[in-house]
């Protein structure tokens, strides 16, 4: 009896509560990649509560949590008139990404729930950079530029230094500049170029984007940087050069265009060597523009011919119809950077000319320089 009653027992008896099973963070994001965005959040916070420690499920949530916040439209200009209100013939240009200027917001709880995860999961493994690569690209995309700037400056001390690192974390300042926030850009930018003073391309990069905003010194302190670091990389000295022009440091920017000169053998270069001397003095920067009009097996017909219009505006003087035509001439085709010193030189020659002076402002605002074209007098 005791025996069977035993067994009745073993029998009826409620089993041992085996472990709530949870979703792999590699579950989390086939579910979130896969557009279950909601299953995945859900998933991903059970998982985090089961597993607190666990900085790949963290990860995964806050990656779902951020796909769930995001929000983004494009600013349309659309110009609309009574007539076309009463007849309701208001048709809007595009659709497509490109259409107009992204606008991006988030649900500001998610956000916050999103970065909750991601700063504990710093918590737990601060050289994680898949962790901090997501936070700051939230927190870029999202525009909380100074929240960005001091999460990218934690990653910059915490994590191992690499040319790619450096590639990754200066592209969230290029992404502001993108859209249209200079400021925000050099912001980002700035704790990775001083993590990163010897690599060309960071400074390169941290250097164009000071000179959109007219910071003069800290642009040729950044750009000689890049060329001291990669004495012989065109892309390094070429920025450098047409900075100096964009500032309207002639004397700089002709040093800086025989620099490149030097490296690539090109006409176009000396030519643009030849445009800040014209910004300099336009009539002893004659024999310069001689020289690259002289016909020879080797030159560049283009350049010839820009340089023989240059010669004689430097023979007509800055305010002449030569000068003039030719920085029309050159905005129109495009090449913006070589119609600075004859606008400028135009300028200097008589304040009052105010067709110069408003080509000029369109030529820096072309360029997205719209801080140089505001302080142009």
């Amino acid at each position: 009896m005791l025996l069977s009653a035993l067994l009745i027992a073993s029998l009826t008896a409620t089993p041992p509560a085996r472990p709530a099973q949870t979703t792999s963070a590699a579950e989390i994001e086939g579910l979130t990649k896969a557009g279950k965005v909601d299953d995945a959040i859900d998933a991903g916070r059970a998982a985090v509560a089961a597993k607190p420690d666990d900085v790949d499920t963290r990860l995964a949530l806050a990656r779902a949590l951020g796909v769930k916040a995001r929000r983004f439209n494009h600013l349309v200009n659309v110009k609309v008139s009574k007539d076309d209100l009463a007849k309701g013939a208001v048709t809007v240009p595009g659709g497509g990404v490109d259409d107009g200027p992204l606008q991006v917001g988030y649900d500001a709880g998610l956000f916050e729930e999103a970065q909750l995860h991601l700063n504990e999961g710093i918590k737990r493994a601060p050289a994680r950079e898949d962790v901090r690569v997501l936070q700051c690209y939230l927190l870029t995309d999202a525009s909380r530029v100074d929240r960005a700037k001091l999460a990218i400056a934690d990653a910059m001390a915490k994590l191992p230094k690499s040319p790619a690192e450096a590639k990754t974390f200066v592209a969230y300042g290029a992404e502001r500049v993108k859209r249209g926030d200079i400021e925000g850009g050099a912001a980002l930018m700035a704790p990775v170029a001083d993590a990163y003073p010897g690599d060309a391309d960071v400074q390169s990069d941290y250097g164009n984007v000071l000179t959109r905003l007219g910071r003069k010194s800290e642009a040729f302190a950044a750009l000689d940087r890049a060329v001291r670091s990669a004495p012989k990389d065109v892309r390094a000295a070429r920025t450098r050069a047409t900075a100096a022009m964009l500032l309207r440091d002639y004397p700089r920017a002709q040093s800086a265009w025989d620099a490149v000169h030097r490296l690539t053998r090109l006409d176009g270069d000396a030519l643009a060597s030849a445009a800040a001397a014209y910004a300099i003095d336009p009539k002893a920067a004659v024999p310069l523009f001689r020289d690259l009009a002289a016909p020879s097996p080797s030159s560049n017909k283009g350049v010839a011919d820009v340089a023989n219009l240059f010669a004689l505006a430097g023979t007509a003087g800055p305010r002449s119809d030569a000068a003039k035509g030719l920085a029309k001439g050159l905005i129109d085709s495009g090449q913006l950077v070589l119609a600075i010193p004859l606008l400028d030189s135009a300028l200097r020659a008589d304040a009052a000319d105010a067709s110069s002076k408003a080509l000029l402002v369109k030529v820096f605002t072309d360029l997205g320089c719209e801080a140089l074209a505001r302080a142009i007098k």
